[in-house]
């Protein structure tokens, strides 16, 4: 897919703007598969960019802890999809104890890796204690 992002160009270096945070970040790897999955989310799955937060710090137990959510997606102000953005084309078992040691805490229904080219997305049935794999993004 190709989507129209705005670029900056500044003493050699390429910043792309962020729609949910307004203004521009360095053009990382990552931040390109942050910035592709957020149009995506937007453009072809319907989200609301008031309910997309991105790089949110979490607290626990009155704690501002080390939890930063690459993007999470709200519906009805409930956390509902946690996704993790990866710049390797690798994911490993690390990756996966990290997005689900993310959601012990935030509880969403669905959680996501990517590095824009391959998808790992999954819900959670936590009544069941199941993980079902999903083939697409849930609109």
């Amino acid at each position: 897919m190709k989507y129209n992002f705005e670029y900056k160009y500044h003493n050699n270096n390429t910043y792309i703007y962020c729609l949910i945070r307004k203004k521009y970040y360095l053009l990382t790897k990552e931040e390109y598969v942050r910035q592709h999955m957020l149009y995506y989310l937007i453009y072809n799955k319907g989200y609301n960019i008031s309910s997309i937060f991105v790089e949110k710090y979490f607290t626990i137990n009155n704690v501002k802890t080390r939890i930063r959510i690459d993007i999470i997606v709200y519906k009805n102000k409930k956390p509902y999809i946690l996704i993790e953005c990866k710049s390797s084309c690798i994911f490993s078992q690390k990756v996966l104890s990290q997005i689900l040691r993310y959601n012990f805490y935030i509880k969403t229904n669905y959680l996501i890796i990517t590095n824009w080219i391959n998808n790992i997305i999954f819900k959670i049935d936590i009544k069941n204690h199941l993980i079902i794999f999903l083939n697409e993004i849930p609109k």
